[in-house]
């Protein structure tokens, strides 16, 4: 798949914005990859993610990963195919504990 910036900002949108998720979960060191997005979140629940990245696939749906940052050592939790862009936002609350707007 070819480098294209706009699929991170995106991801990001339909997610309901930047602003919102570095607000909701205090967000922080996002990376746009290209094809995709990573951004660390704050959360010191024990077993729960801290780290969250988005792939475009060529079939127009998501890979999603969910790992855990510590230090220097980084362990992937969770790895999920075929994610439509609607089910992102749900998947990052579920997953992660925090919410991206208030309920």
């Amino acid at each position: 798949m070819e480098r294209n910036p706009e699929i991170a900002a995106t991801i990001l949108r339909q997610m309901g914005g930047m602003g919102k998720i570095c607000a909701m979960t205090g967000a922080k060191n996002f990376i746009d990859y290209g094809n995709g997005v990573s951004f660390r979140f704050p959360n010191n629940v024990k077993g729960r993610p801290n780290t969250f990245k988005v792939t475009l696939d060529p079939d127009d749906t998501y890979s999603v990963e969910f790992g855990r940052c510590r230090g220097t050592t980084y362990k992937i939790l969770k790895t999920l195919n075929g994610i439509y862009w609607d089910m992102l936002k749900s998947l990052f609350e579920q997953e992660s504990g925090l919410y991206l707007s208030f309920r």
